[in-house]
This record gives C-alpha cells, sequence and structure tokens, in this order.
C-alpha cells in the first residue's frame, strides 16, 4: 500500500515540474518575446503578426421547377484583390502588390467599366493597408473578366478571390414577380431582394462558415498559431409547382395577345383546380432578374394589382342561387333594363334611382335564366340579387369565398382590393357583376376552385417542397389547403354545366375561348378602368376565367389584358385557346377521334402495381385502359413502372414499362412533351440531352437501334404550331363586349 502511494507521489511531482516548465515558457514568450529553448527573440515576429478572419460564404440554395429543372442557382464569379503592402513578396520573391498604381488603373478600367481615376483614386488612398478591393465593379466578374485580366504583362498585386453572383436562366420568361432576384450586399453575400427569394432569404442562404488565423506581414500563415476553419451551410433548395413548359406556353399566350390586341399590359396563370398548384404565373411587361434595374416592372399584377373584373364575377351570384336552392335556369326573366328602387327592387314606373343596362343596351326579351349567364346580362345578375338571393344572403357567400381579403399564399405580394356592396343600391346591384368592388386575380383563381372543383375553395400556392442538400432532408412539404367551402358538390357541378353552355352555345359570351382538343368552361369580364372619379375612356380590361376538362376539371386558367379596343374584345383571341390546347397536349388530356368521326373522351383511372408482372399481363391490363405503353427493354418481366401504383392516368397518356431485359431499342419520340421524355429517361436511364421546349421533332439516334446506358440521345424540341382557324363571321348577337 505504502510502494502504492509512493508512485502516485512521484508522478504527481513529476507533472507539476512539468507544468511549471510550461508556464514559465509562456510567461517568457508573452512578456519577454523570447523562445526559452532556443534563446529565439520573438519580439520582430510577433510584431508582424496580424488576426485574420475571413468569411466562407455559403451556396444559396437552388430554386427548381416541378420537374427539377434549375430556375435560379449561384454561378461561380471572381472578386478582385488588390494587394498594397510594399513588403509582400511572393513564394519566389517577385513583387506581389500594386508597385504602379497608373499602370494598374489604366489596364483595368476597360475591362471593369471603370475610370482609370477612379481606380487611382482607390488605391492612393487607401495605400498602407494590406489589401483593398475595388468595389461593386470589382465583384462578380465573368470568367471572361479575369482571364483576360490575367493576361496582362506586368500586372502586379491584382489577385482574385471566389465569389458567387445568382443566375436565372430562364431570364424573364420564368415569372421573376413570383421568384425574385438576389443581388450581393456590400460584402458580396447573395441577398434576396423580391419574390419567394426575399421572403425565403434565411432558408435559401444557409449559414456563413469563417477561416480564422494569424499571419505575418507578408500574408505568410505562421506555422504552429492560431488557424481554425468553420465550414459553411450551404443554404436549402426549393422546388416550386410550377412548370416550366405550362410557364412557356402562357408566356407565349401573353406576348402574343400583347400584339394582336394593342394591348399595354397582359397577366395570367395556370392552377390545378383540386389542389391549388400554381403551374404557371406570368404578366408582360416584365423584367430580368439577372439586370434588375430600378424602373423595372417589378409590381406583381396577378396579386397587386386590384382592379373590377367585370363578368367574370357573375358565376359568384349564380353559385350563390343554385346553393340557396332559389334557382330554376329554365325560369323566365325580363331581360329589358332593370330600373331599381331604394331598395335594389325592380320598378317599372317612374319612381326609380337608376337603371341597369345590359352590354350595348342589348334586350332579349323573356329568356331563361341560364341564357343570363350564357349571354352575361347584367339584368339577369341584377334579378337574382333582389328576386332570389337577398342582399344579406350575398353579402354572405362573397365572404365565403374570401373576396376583398388577402389570400397569403406561399408569402406573395399582395393587395386585398376594395368593396363598396352595401353602400348604396346600385353599388350592391353591379358587385353582382364585376362594377364597383375590386378583386385580384388570385382571389379570383381561389374563388374558382370551389366552381370548377367540389365546393371546397382551395388555396392556390407555388412551394412544393423545401430540401436540405447536406442532410437530404425534406424541411418544408406544402399541400393542399381548404380554406372554405362556399358551395356544395351539387352547386359545383351545376355550375360546371351552365360554364360549358356559356361555351358551347352558338351565342355563348365564351365560344370563341373553346379549344380544339379539349372540352372548355369559361366565363369573359370586361371592366373599365377608374380614372379621377369616372372611367378612362380607352382603357379596358378584358379577360377570361376557364376550366378543363368538362366532366373532371383538372386546370383553370386565368387571363386578362388591358386594350385600348372599344368593342368585341373577345372575338380574336386565339392566344387563349391555344394554350389550353397546348397544356391539354403537356398533360396528355386530348380527346381523339375515332374512325368514324365520334368524340373520344377522356377517362381517368387508377395506376396499377405491375411490379413482378409478366410484360404480356401488364400491357393488356393498360390496354384495358386504353392507354398508350411503351416497354424498355427485351425482358419478361416488369422491373419499373411509370406513374407508379395508384396515380392518376388518363385515356391515351403514355405510360413506360421497364422489363429484366437489357436490349433497350429507341422509339420514335416525335410528338413527346419534355415532361414524356423525362419520365422515359428517369426509368430507363438512357443518357438524353434535351434541347429546346415543346414537343420533341428531332432525335440524334434513329427509331429501333438498340442502346445502353454509354449512349446519348440528344432529343430536339420546337414551339406547337397549331393551323389558324378559320374566320368567323360576325353575327347581329355580339354581346360579349364593353362592361358586361
Amino acid at each position: 500500500m505504502k510502494r502504492s502511494n509512493n508512485g502516485l507521489r512521484f508522478l504527481y511531482t513529476i507533472m507539476l515540474v512539468v507544468s511549471l516548465i510550461v508556464i514559465i515558457n509562456v510567461f517568457l514568450v508573452t512578456l519577454g518575446k523570447v523562445h526559452i529553448r532556443s534563446n529565439t527573440s520573438l519580439n520582430d515576429y510577433v510584431q508582424s503578426v496580424s488576426n485574420v478572419e475571413e468569411k466562407i460564404f455559403a451556396s444559396r440554395g437552388n430554386i427548381y421547377d416541378n420537374e427539377g429543372t434549375i430556375v435560379a442557382q449561384d454561378v461561380q464569379t471572381y472578386d478582385i484583390i488588390c494587394f498594397l503592402d510594399e513588403e509582400r513578396l511572393s513564394s519566389s520573391d517577385e513583387v506581389a502588390y500594386v508597385d504602379d498604381p497608373s499602370f494598374t488603373s489604366q489596364a483595368l478600367a476597360p475591362i471593369l467599366e471603370m475610370d482609370p481615376s477612379e481606380i487611382y483614386n482607390i488605391l492612393i488612398s487607401n495605400k498602407g493597408l494590406y489589401q483593398i478591393e475595388l468595389g461593386a465593379k470589382g465583384r462578380n466578374l465573368s470568367k471572361e473578366q479575369k482571364e483576360a485580366i490575367e493576361a496582362i504583362p506586368g500586372l502586379h498585386g491584382v489577385e482574385f478571390r471566389n465569389s458567387y453572383e445568382r443566375y436565372y436562366p430562364f431570364g424573364d420568361t420564368f415569372c421573376p414577380q413570383l421568384v425574385g432576384f438576389a443581388q450581393s450586399d456590400n460584402t458580396g453575400k447573395l441577398i434576396g431582394k423580391l419574390g419567394v427569394e426575399a421572403y425565403l432569404n434565411d432558408e435559401l442562404s444557409g449559414t456563413d462558415g469563417y477561416h480564422s488565423y494569424q499571419r505575418d506581414k507578408h500574408g505568410y500563415i505562421l506555422p504552429g498559431m492560431y488557424d481554425e476553419t468553420v465550414n459553411a451551410i450551404n443554404g436549402y433548395d426549393l422546388y416550386l409547382t410550377l412548370d416550366v413548359s405550362i410557364q412557356e406556353a402562357l408566356n407565349t399566350a401573353l406576348t402574343t395577345t400583347m400584339e394582336a390586341k394593342n394591348a399595354s399590359r397582359a397577366w395570367g396563370a395556370v392552377v390545378e383546380v383540386k389542389t391549388g398548384k400554381i403551374l404557371a404565373w406570368g404578366q408582360t411587361p416584365s423584367f430580368n432578374p439577372n439586370e434588375p434595374r430600378s424602373d423595372d416592372v417589378q409590381v406583381n399584377y396577378g396579386s397587386q394589382l386590384a382592379y373590377e373584373p367585370g363578368s367574370v364575377m357573375k358565376a359568384i351570384i349564380y353559385s350563390a342561387a343554385m346553393d340557396l336552392g332559389v334557382y330554376n335556369g329554365d325560369t323566365y326573366f325580363n331581360s329589358a333594363p332593370y330600373c331599381y328602387t331604394a331598395s335594389t327592387s325592380r320598378t317599372y314606373s317612374g319612381n326609380q334611382l337608376g337603371c341597369i343596362y345590359n352590354v350595348s343596351k342589348l334586350d332579349w326579351g323573356e329568356i331563361p335564366l341560364d341564357y343570363g349567364l350564357i349571354y352575361s346580362s347584367n339584368v339577369a345578375t341584377a334579378t337574382l340579387l333582389s328576386e332570389y338571393v337577398g342582399i344579406d344572403n350575398y353579402e354572405q357567400y362573397l365572404k365565403k369565398y374570401h373576396l376583398y381579403q388577402t389570400v397569403n399564399s406561399d408569402g406573395i405580394d399582395e393587395v386585398s382590393g376594395y368593396t363598396n356592396y352595401g353602400l348604396s343600391p346600385v353599388d350592391d346591384i353591379t358587385a353582382t357583376y364585376g362594377q364597383g368592388s375590386s378583386t385580384t386575380m388570385l382571389q379570383l383563381l381561389q374563388a374558382y376552385s370551389a366552381i370548377f372543383g367540389n365546393g371546397e375553395m382551395v388555396r392556390p400556392y407555388f412551394i412544393d417542397k423545401i430540401v436540405d442538400p447536406n442532410t437530404d432532408t425534406l424541411v418544408y412539404q406544402g399541400g393542399r389547403k381548404v380554406v372554405s367551402n362556399p358551395i356544395s358538390q351539387d352547386t359545383a357541378k351545376q355550375m360546371q354545366d351552365l360554364l360549358r353552355r356559356v361555351v358551347s352555345e352558338p351565342d355563348g359570351t365564351c365560344r370563341h375561348y373553346a379549344a380544339k382538343t379539349v372540352e372548355v368552361m369559361g366565363k369573359t369580364g370586361t371592366s373599365e378602368i377608374p380614372l379621377d372619379g369616372g372611367y378612362a375612356e380607352d382603357q379596358n380590361i378584358i379577360s377570361c376565367m376557364l376550366g378543363f376538362p368538362y366532366g373532371d376539371p383538372e386546370y383553370m386558367v386565368y387571363f386578362a389584358y388591358v386594350s385600348p379596343e372599344t368593342v368585341y374584345y373577345n372575338y380574336d383571341i386565339k392566344p387563349i385557346p391555344d394554350l389550353v390546347d397546348r397544356i391539354a397536349l403537356l398533360e396528355n388530356l386530348v380527346i381523339s377521334e375515332d374512325e368514324d368521326n365520334n368524340i373520344k373522351y377522356i377517362e381517368k383511372h387508377e395506376m396499377p402495381n405491375l411490379y413482378s408482372a409478366s410484360i404480356s399481363n401488364g400491357l393488356a391490363k393498360l390496354e384495358e385502359l386504353d392507354m398508350n405503353v411503351y416497354t424498355i427493354g427485351d425482358g419478361l418481366h416488369i422491373i419499373g413502372q411509370y406513374p407508379e401504383e395508384g396515380k392518376d392516368i388518363y385515356t391515351g397518356q403514355r405510360v413506360f414499362l421497364l422489363s429484366d431485359g437489357k436490349r433497350i431499342s429507341v422509339p420514335d419520340f416525335t410528338g413527346w412533351t419534355r415532361k414524356e421524355v423525362i419520365n422515359y429517361w428517369n426509368l430507363s436511364r438512357i443518357p438524353i440531352v434535351l434541347d429546346g421546349y415543346g414537343v420533341a421533332y428531332e432525335q440524334s439516334i434513329p427509331q429501333g437501334t438498340t442502346v445502353d446506358s454509354n449512349t446519348e440521345i440528344r432529343i430536339s424540341f420546337k414551339d406547337i404550331n397549331y393551323q389558324e382557324k378559320p374566320a368567323e363571321e360576325a353575327t347581329e348577337n355580339k354581346v360579349d363586349a364593353q362592361n358586361e
């Protein structure tokens, strides 16, 4: 026991002696600047030491569309660093500082697009500093600029630091009002300035790291001294519900309409009826997020522009009457001018406050209430309000539809609009056909989701999910959100039947919006723009709300533009039905005809589970559902499928079955959409390069060629060109004109 204690005391003594030596050494180094073991003076060495902390910027998260196409990303750029310390030498003892400020200024100026005197003044005024930057024009240089500077002979002390710039590959065509843009601040950090880039700036930015160390006056890091690095954590990736192909189609419709209608601006959106997913959102004029300017049009017309929506609102009063159980479409009403009293009741005597007229003061005499909507009669909605629905009940339905209130969709900047409902009889009546009160496109899309859906009103949204790329974990998942149940499912179906007739009837105001590929429901709207207590004489808002396919609506399109035209707005509007045709084609909703020219309507089915089944059995099942089936490989059994089990599939849709065979024969990709090619690519794992947008028209490897994972196929796409429709003769009952 004693021997053990003596051993412990000996160890403690040794440890104490060592500790004292270390403390004395540190004391002498700190106060005397002398290293005790080598007897070396460290005074000059320590005096030259400087502490440096360099920020390591996290990479900003990428933004993708719903197919995984990048719509915003960081691209590497370069920042200029000018070293001014005259004692700084390179590793080969060559000059490594700016030794000739005049020459340096003259050499850099044309590449940086700066005045030589500006660069010279920066260099001279900061003399004595170890290093400096050259301001905003010295940041985010391209590779070409960097290489041009590096090629200047005799240039000393100019080096580069890696930096990043935000890049938007689709420029002004991918709804920059929603996506927004990010720019570098005075430290070089990318900061979101607009749209979702600003709304989710913290999530996209990540967490910056740093490199903290000590260096001498020559810039060398001292061996054995303080040197710590904390790595940056990159920002989250953001996936949108927006679809590049549908967005492109919407942009085409917008720009074509601007030219055809001499419009000053146009805006629109495409939304999934049942989920509220925004598939496209656009406006023109727009701006390029790669080069935003202070005078750019950055106002989001779809959510920040409140306007009188016109007759698109008539569906609200019609649905209210149906939902209350007081509507019979076969009931006749008098379509002559509606003169009203203080209680909005109709009067035929001289005791009146005013009168409501149909567009162009048309009078169809006694017509059924159904035709009131088909012809877009203002008198019909006035009649519904006073004789069937009632003032208080209609106000409740306006609230159920959440009109004149913000939607609060994924941080979209928006206004609420206003309503004059309840202020006077004329305000009450005009609110039934979209005048005197203002809404936004976003509010109308939300309201119509109930009408084109099953009575449930879903909030439009465009953020699908947020993913942490550092851990590949899901941070946020967007989804369907029901915000109200303004009408019943039966009412929604009844409204859909009537809105289909607004398109299909010979004199329906929406007849010119009929598409070639799918049955469409819809309602047009036309309104004036308030100005100085009255209305502008030469500016009108023309709009339409469309849903399709009739019978099981999947998509709705809203489209509006401002034009100086004064009559017959909804006649030459080919870009909009072409947009519907393109969406129907992209989303496999096209109606076909059989040999006897009978229309073949789309049917929806649920994709069965075909894993491990034989190819022959899988083909038989899908052919019963009238699918367009493609097998990948020459095997006998199914080891993969698209779509997956339980997903919705539609008549004529391309379905892919992956077999256990290794011989893959190239199909004819002609007419395929990008989405279909991407689905084939994902399942087959054959390298495919996609060039352009629209539908496939050319492929680098012919149909029938056997390929493998080492074979690259290049597929070119082009826009869908439709044949011009024959000009339609004007009819006497052109009812879709001003103030409908």
